[in-house]
């Protein structure tokens, strides 16, 4: 059987495994990142008892079975997240929800395994919407997994009015959060739309600083679409590539990129 050792990914390989990802899934894999995918595609081939060469024979034909899609498109996205990540966008959604008087609708664009979601519909609750809707996507269907079932290691924000102990390290979220806060696997880049119409605030963050500046500019136009007149989308700061979209204006804001639908 093979081994990590044995499974050396040589430059052309590489090339070629970067092409058809970006060819099938419209995910772009950066230099940064390009050795850890290699690394974890040569393990990942290995646990499959096929060889880089091999392995991609079956991708391009399209004989390997769904799961081990999913497993690939999962191990070429970055997952790095955790609760309360950025406080400044927290404090934006809650501040643009201010004069909502229905339950507030939030998209998480790109959400890995549901931190994100969570800390918002915790911002939303703490801020005195009793309901709201709060939808995660993103391109990894076993991030996607993770979050719908709510499970997280402790936090000491996550406290035991919205999560539960799980466990001697672990919370999970009770059910009338989790009822609020729902999840999609989904490629932006796609032509499939989001499951998630008329949302109030749209949040992308620590996702675009991996595609290239015009595929940037593409998916904050897909998601302006989405916006209904007043609707805000927010980006981490130094993400949007100096986008200047038709339709939206930027609101001054040093801390992030915030725009919000006038037209």
């Amino acid at each position: 059987m093979n081994t990590v050792d044995d499974l050396i990914l040589d430059e052309g390989m590489a090339n070629s495994w970067m092409k058809i990802i970006e060819e099938r899934f419209a995910i772009e894999i950066d230099e940064h990142r390009r050795v850890a995918f290699a690394r974890a595609l040569t393990s990942f081939a290995c646990e499959t008892g096929e060889t880089l060469e091999s392995l991609f024979k079956l991708f391009v034909s399209g004989r390997l079975e769904e799961a081990q899609r999913f497993q690939i498109l999962h191990l070429a996205t970055n997952h790095e997240t955790r609760f309360f990540r950025y406080p400044p966008s927290l404090s934006a959604i809650r501040d643009a929800c201010a004069d909502i008087r229905r339950p507030p609708r939030v998209l998480s664009v790109g959400c890995s395994t549901g931190e994100e979601p969570y800390s918002i519909a915790c911002t939303l609750l703490r801020a005195g919407h009793a309901a709201f809707h709060v939808h995660g996507t993103d391109v990894s269907l076993p991030c996607i997994d993770k979050a719908r079932q709510g499970i997280y290691r402790g936090h000491p924000e996550i406290r035991l009015d919205v999560a539960a102990p799980q466990g001697q390290h672990e919370v999970r979220f009770h059910a009338w959060i989790r009822d609020m806060v729902t999840f999609e696997q989904h490629n932006i880049l796609a032509e499939r739309p989001v499951n998630f119409t008329a949302p109030d605030v749209i949040i992308t963050q620590n996702m675009l600083i991996y595609y290239r500046v015009e595929t940037r500019h593409l998916i904050l136009q897909k998601l302006a679409a989405m916006l209904p007149i007043g609707g805000y989308l927010l980006t981490g700061p130094a993400e949007d590539g100096n986008w200047n979209p038709l339709g939206l204006k930027r609101l001054p804001n040093h801390l992030l990129n915030l725009f919000v639908r006038v037209a």
